[in-house]
This record gives structure tokens, C-alpha cells and sequence, in this order.
């Protein structure tokens, strides 16, 4: 199989297969978070750079509520 090597993907940062515990995923989730899954999905892929954190998250709301 052949890497992509465009500059389109060789100038994207990487990231963490969908496993790591960015906020919705899995790992994350069974760790109690609160996150939409739905919502960070583009997070996850890497198509967006700021994920959707939900105010409850206990792993990912700031401390001070906002």
C-alpha cells in the first residue's frame, strides 16, 4: 500500500487514531466523558482543530464551568 503524499495530507498534523481519548471517543467515553460522539467526529479525523466539549465532561469542561 502507498502512503498519500500530497501536500494537502503531508502538511496536516497528525493525530491519534480514533481510539485515543479525545473528546466522544471511545476510550474517552468509557472513562466517563461526556462529549457527543457525533459532534467530534470531524475532531477526530482531523478536519477540525477545536472539539465540542460538553460543559458536564468531567475529562474535558474546564474546571471553572466555562
Amino acid at each position: 500500500m502507498i502512503e498519500g503524499t500530497s501536500d494537502r495530507e503531508a502538511g496536516r498534523p497528525e493525530r491519534a487514531g480514533p481510539d485515543d481519548m479525545a473528546p466522544g471517543g471511545p476510550r474517552a467515553k468509557a472513562r466517563g466523558c461526556l462529549c457527543s460522539v457525533l459532534a467530534n467526529a470531524a475532531y477526530r479525523s482531523g478536519t477540525v482543530e477545536d472539539p465540542c466539549v460538553d460543559p458536564r465532561c468531567p475529562m474535558h469542561a474546564a474546571p471553572d464551568g466555562g
